[in-house]
């Protein structure tokens, strides 16, 4: 059988099966090493969930983790599962299983970050088992205390201590973290700081394609532990990674406050030696570490300013598609006359009879950009805290002499801007509960608020500029940068990125299957002669191997042939009042969020392609009317015979969804 669960004495099982294998350790497994006669055994450390590949075959991946040398560099490895082993495996295999693997392969690993140098392989069809005794079979009767793994003995570096190229286990006072965000790919990612009483700091980008994963992290002070996190040195200064085996736990740093890890793990340790730890490193923190963040409520504000806000979510909406609303309360009352937004009833999501009762004491809060996946996911009713949310007044258009105070949690994640769901429970969640409880609804309601004028009501695009109106794109990346003014990048000769708001006067060409274009991707040209042909028996190698792969790019290859690929050529002259500059666009299937290689023959990406470029640039239509447009610009030089001449690129932008 490709997979048998053990059942009984995992002693006797591991007893008979030497027999007739040889367990090897995880360090001395190389690509090219025969393991016809030798299997692995490790604790399941990570399993991800049940996927298939490019032809259509299930796969399956685990992390082992050897109990004997947990924090080793190789104490860790990948292990993929292929075919119906594959699908029987990811029903009954679990976080904190053990695991023996006998017929498998290796391979190399695919990425620097996995720790181990190898991988593990293994299907029904090359032969392998895959032994599974699980936590509910782990029963110890007895004197059989190795029927569960070895709980390892961890040593902690303090970070004064830490070297390039090693793989350590840590703990740490958070000084300065950014709430978990998606990053390029599939992964989120955290950046944390932490800092310990050797006065040294490490800063640690942490990657994982689970949120919940990621370190649970709500404020400066937090204390984090981490095992097995990766050292690297970068541009002169060490930094953490998180690799293969990485586990995280975090702890309130406040002195006196229970001592309860906060994970989405089931299995990890945690002794009396722990606990002294996090207590040393509590009082550490409450006479060194100070929080530089300003923490406020709704009444204490000072605008303008940037501070971080726990309230609860009373009601949301879908602006456009770079922008969300979130109405939220703390039970205090903002003492400024402040900014509401019109919107649709049905598009509200909430209590509509709650909302109505706190209409004096709710705020409007609009999230952008990379916030915006997030805000959408929140339940009503969540408690939430919003991190480096700016509060500044703003005039409309109509009525320059008069200001309402606006809310906005602006695109990107500098100063650690970004939203957390606070989990029920929390000590700030029971204080707030408690205080929201005790307000007095009834003599709010009966009296008279100055903060709702009927003039204080606007839609998105009713407001000045600086209201940031509804734009048609959305960034990918890169949401940190400031928006520059166009005249100042035409004042501006030196190659650099740029992010713009501006918007699109004219395009070329008007006629839109003209803008498909075959493009080199080797030298980014377009149909340039990069290829060297060769004779039709450079095949001949390829034909010899074993299962040979007959995938177009392998047989370009083999010719010496450099495939060309269709791409969207245009040119914008964008227009944001201070300045027009001509941009160029080059995209195979990002920007359109359609690919260029089906435009030429499918009318119905040809319709809406037309359709997308009515909406960024109507005929006939006034600038002021025209939509806005986020985008991420690049300049660069290119070399017409003597001359140079700057030219500028749209990059990591895309049409937004309700477009």
């Amino acid at each position: 059988m490709p997979l048998e669960e053990i059942r009984g004495s995992f002693r006797v099982f591991e007893n008979s099966l030497r027999g007739s294998l040889q367990k090897v350790g995880f360090e001395h497994l190389q690509v090219g090493c025969d393991c016809a006669s030798k299997y692995v055994q490790g604790t399941v450390a990570a399993s991800y969930p049940l996927s298939k590949v490019g032809n259509g075959t299930s796969f399956f991946k685990i992390i082992l983790q050897e109990s004997e040398n947990p924090c080793s560099k190789a104490g860790a490895i990948n292990t993929y599962m292929f075919g119906k082993l594959a699908e029987e495996c990811a029903s009954v295999v679990h976080q904190g299983d053990i695991v023996v693997v006998a017929g498998f392969s290796m391979a190399k690993s695919t990425s620097e970050a996995d720790g181990h140098c190898c991988r593990l392989e293994v299907s029904d069809e090359a032969g392998s088992t895959i032994y599974v005794c699980t936590r509910s079979s782990n029963t110890i009767t007895g004197s059989e205390t190795i029927a569960m793994p070895v709980t390892p003995s961890y040593t902690y570096t303090p970070l004064n201590r830490v070297k390039g190229g090693t793989i350590v286990n840590l703990y740490g006072a958070v000084k300065f973290f950014k709430p978990p965000y998606k990053c390029k790919g599939t992964d989120y990612c955290s950046v944390i700081t932490i800092v310990d009483q050797s006065d040294a700091k490490l800063i640690c980008s942490l990657f994982n394609v689970n949120r919940d994963a990621l370190p649970q992290i709500y404020k400066n002070g937090d204390i984090v532990r981490f095992h097995r996190i990766k050292i690297k040195e970068f541009s002169g200064q060490l930094q953490g990674i998180s690799s293969s085996g990485f586990a995280a736990l975090t702890f309130d740093g406040a002195v006196g406050t229970p001592v309860v890890p906060r994970t989405s793990s089931k299995l990890f340790t945690f002794t009396d030696e722990d606990r002294k730890t996090i207590e040393d490193l509590r009082i550490w923190v409450a006479s060194n570490l100070l929080n530089s963040a300003v923490v406020a409520k709704l009444s204490g504000i000072q605008p303008p300013m940037y501070f971080d806000l726990t309230c609860q979510l009373v009601g949301k909406a879908k602006l456009d598609g770079s922008s969300y609303l979130l109405k939220v309360w703390d039970g205090t009352k903002c003492p400024f006359t402040y900014w509401k937004l019109h919107v649709r009833e049905d598009d509200l999501e909430g209590d509509s009879v709650l909302i109505h009762r706190l209409r004096n004491l709710t705020v409007d809060v609009v999230v952008y950009d990379n916030h915006v996946q997030l805000a959408k996911s929140l339940k009503v009713g969540t408690f939430i805290r919003l991190y480096s949310l700016h509060a500044k007044f703003q005039s409309p258009e109509d009525e320059p002499d008069v200001s309402y105070l606006q809310f906005h949690l602006h695109g990107g994640t500098t100063y650690g801007r970004g939203i957390t769901s606070l989990p029920e429970g929390h000590a700030d969640v029971e204080d707030l509960k408690k205080f929201l409880n005790s307000v007095d609804l009834m003599e709010d309601e009966s009296s008279e608020s100055p903060s709702e004028p009927e003039n204080a009501y606007f839609t998105l695009g009713s407001c000045s500029e600086g209201c940031q109106q509804l734009s048609v794109t959305v960034l990918r990346d890169h949401q940190h940068f400031e928006v520059t003014a166009l005249s100042t990048i035409l004042n501006s000769r030196s190659p650099q990125p740029y992010r713009i708001r501006a918007k699109l006067r004219q395009f070329e060409p008007e006629k839109l299957h003209q803008s498909v274009k075959l493009h080199c991707p080797q030298c980014n040209l377009l149909c340039k002669h990069c290829s060297n042909p060769k004779a039709i028996a450079s095949l001949s190698p390829l034909a010899t191997q074993k299962d040979p792969l007959w995938e177009p790019t392998t047989i370009a290859q083999a010719l010496g042939l450099v495939p060309l690929e269709y791409v969207f050529v245009m040119k914008f002259m964008l227009d944001d009042g201070t300045g027009t500059l001509n941009v160029y666009l080059m995209d195979c299937k990002d920007f359109f969020q359609i690919p260029a290689s089906e435009v030429l023959t499918n009318n119905i990406f040809q319709e809406n392609i037309e359709r997308i470029m009515n909406k960024l640039c109507p005929s006939g239509t006034n600038l002021d009317d025209l939509p806005w447009l986020d985008c991420f610009i690049k300049s660069y030089y290119v070399t017409d015979g003597r001359e140079q001449q700057i030219c500028y690129r749209v990059f990591d932008t895309t049409i937004a969804e309700d477009v």
